[in-house]
């Protein structure tokens, strides 16, 4: 139970640091402080998030896996035949970014430039997989998380995927109040012209 609790707050408290550390505010603080080195945020940002992630991870799966209840054998497949399904929705989805720029290693080879906001991006990706919904990575990571719950539904896996989706929409509000300070009324046009996650539905 106690393990249970720590894993809850250890991944409580990744989704509050991944969400503070891409807000614009913390973003230019750490602009107005890093005297010409904030072209390694991004690339730092997301070495702490893998460093972090893993951790929980490795200690989430070492933890009993004790199964909730006994299931139908057919849902293990259905859980896999999902889980694959969101690793295709997120490959579709990565196809549309820069994968420097996502990475960080387009801003290392950029010198900073304090006239430029900290959160602006090059442009409003309406390509791909989000011509159709706004957020695809989030509904690729809900594809992930129910498909991983069917196929091991265990203690650490139900805290883990019931964590996660009590953050998403968090997440993603977060995220669309961040790309409406970035775009304005080019992405309040967007909001109108795809759905927020899950195409064609909601």
């Amino acid at each position: 139970m106690v393990g249970l609790l720590v894993l809850f707050l250890g991944w409580a408290m990744f989704y509050a640091l991944h969400s503070a550390l891409a807000h614009h505010s913390v973003k230019a603080f750490v602009q107005s402080k890093a005297k010409g080195h904030y072209r390694y945020y991004r690339l730092l940002f997301n070495v702490i998030s893998v460093v972090f992630l893993s951790g929980l991870l490795v200690f989430q799966f070492s933890l009993p896996a004790e199964t909730i209840l006994q299931l139908p054998a057919l849902l293990p497949i259905l859980g896999a035949l999902v889980f694959v399904l969101g690793l295709v929705v997120l490959v579709m989805a990565f196809a549309s970014f820069n994968k420097a720029e996502f990475v960080g290693l387009q801003q290392l080879r950029q010198n900073d430039a304090p006239k430029q906001t900290p959160h602006q991006v090059t442009q409003l990706t309406k390509t791909g997989m989000y011509a159709y919904v706004r957020h695809p990575l989030y509904f690729g990571i809900v594809l992930l998380l129910v498909g991983a719950l069917l196929y091991i539904p265990s203690y650490p896996m139900l805290v883990f995927v019931a964590t996660s989706l009590i953050y998403l929409p968090i997440g993603v509000y977060l995220e669309e109040q961040k790309l409406l300070v970035e775009f304005g009324d080019a992405y309040r046009q967007y909001q109108k012209e795809a759905k927020r996650f899950i195409p064609f539905v909601y």
